[in-house]
């Protein structure tokens, strides 16, 4: 059975209204690190606009004032000769489907300077994390230790070491760039905590201008209690140097169905529950034969495939899902797979809240890497996002309702058995 995704519990709980959005608004959350050399680079707020003109983009009010926001800050930061530049980052939240990240590559393109760098803020902090390791590790095998045993426990040159080979790192990572920008910022990791507030401390000092998006208000990264006391630094930090700026237009664009002809990337996936041979034939796919399984190593941990080829990734959902898989596995592998299937993704009574979890983590790698995705699925588990936080849902949620299946002017009741 091919699934319409309108029909699906979390659209009815969670989108926005679509009555009269041009379904061309919908690229919004797309195309943010495509470049287009016939575009005159002005202003950053010029180059925007005129770049959304050309994708036939209009862009709501609040959208406007947020591109506004950006250019006029970034353009003080760069005429005032880098002086410190407080006030003037901006710390961008909202839910997700409001087009922060289209905003933030018009804006970070339109930037007329060669001293910018933009990350995805995942894909920063795993290789923040391996830089860090390495130049920490390479710091200590230079600080001789003394003969008996324990006797380096707590040594301040050690912990000096330490230090210094983390800041060496950020340093490595950054240069001598003046402005920052790291899309999807966020924080869930307790051990990521403390490098974060590092990480801030440096970008102060240095007096680069950051500008970040996330789909979380300050005060909610790191939101589980017994780890949140971890962060509350860097929150502090945030408030107290950043411009928090919400962009809620009350509109999730990728709620709205799309048309074939503007789906690409992620958007060209496909929803399935329990479909049959001719439904999988006309997404374009076949089950993987047995003879196909294969293990894969992207990082620590073996993850059994149904099919691994340059093609095509296909998993099951409990060896992808139900293993101990990563976001850092999940990123390593999207280096060369640019199409992912995962299969047998259990319905309401049988999801657990941690594969729901991984299953979230997956789908953030897929969405921004834009590679395609094909779910197919046991049953509905709409009921089971529940187990996640209220913004986690909502942000899945908007994930999986710009997965539109290829039958997208179907009825709900013609799509449900």
């Amino acid at each position: 059975m091919r699934l319409h995704l309108h029909s699906f519990w979390w659209l009815h709980s969670y989108s926005g209204k679509l009555d009269g959005m041009p379904a061309k608004l919908l690229d919004l959350h797309a195309g943010a690190h495509s470049g287009d050399s016939s575009l005159t680079q002005l202003d950053p707020e010029a180059f925007a606009l005129e770049r959304a003109a050309a994708q036939g983009l209009v862009l709501d009010a609040q959208q406007q004032l947020t591109l506004k926001l950006l250019s006029e800050n970034s353009v003080a930061h760069l005429e005032s000769g880098r002086r410190y530049p407080s006030g003037k980052h901006v710390y961008l939240w909202g839910p997700p489907g409001r087009g922060k990240t289209w905003l933030l590559g018009a804006f970070f393109d339109g930037l007329p300077t060669g001293q910018k760098r933009r990350f995805h803020f995942h894909e920063f902090f795993r290789e923040l994390h391996r830089t860090a390791h390495q130049a920490t590790a390479q710091a200590l095998l230079q600080v001789q230790e003394p003969g008996t045993k324990g006797a380096n426990r707590g040594r301040t040159d050690r912990a000096e070491a330490r230090s210094s080979a983390i800041e060496r790192a950020i340093e490595s990572m950054l240069g001598d760039v003046e402005i920052l920008c790291f899309d999807e910022f966020h924080c869930n990791d307790p051990g990521d905590a403390m490098l974060l507030s590092r990480m801030f401390k440096f970008i102060m000092d240095r007096r680069i201008l950051l500008i970040t998006t996330s789909n979380y208000p300050p005060e909610e990264l790191l939101a589980d209690e017994y780890y949140h006391h971890l962060i509350l630094p860097t929150i502090e930090s945030i408030r107290q140097h950043m411009n928090v700026h919400e962009l809620d237009a009350q509109q999730d664009y990728r709620s709205a169905q799309i048309a074939d002809a503007q789906r690409f990337g992620y958007n060209t996936g496909n929803i399935l529950i329990q479909p049959t041979l001719l439904e999988l034939l006309d997404a374009g796919l076949e089950r993987p034969a047995n003879d196909e399984s294969v293990e894969l190593k992207p990082t620590s941990h073996v993850i059994a495939a149904h099919r691994a080829t340059p093609d095509q990734l296909w998993f099951s959902f409990k060896n992808l899902c139900e293993s101990l898989t990563s976001t850092l596995d999940y990123l390593e592998l999207s280096k060369a797979h640019r199409h992912w299937v995962i299969s047998e993704v259990p319905g309401n009574e049988t999801m657990t809240p941690f594969g729901l979890r991984r299953l979230a983590n997956a789908i953030d790698v897929l969405y921004d890497q834009d590679i395609r995705l094909d779910l197919i699925l046991e049953a509905d588990f709409g009921e089971a996002l529940n187990h996640l936080p209220e913004l986690d849902a909502a942000r899945l949620i908007s994930r999986l309702n710009a997965l539109q299946s290829a039958n997208s002017q179907a009825t709900p009741e013609e799509t449900l058995v």
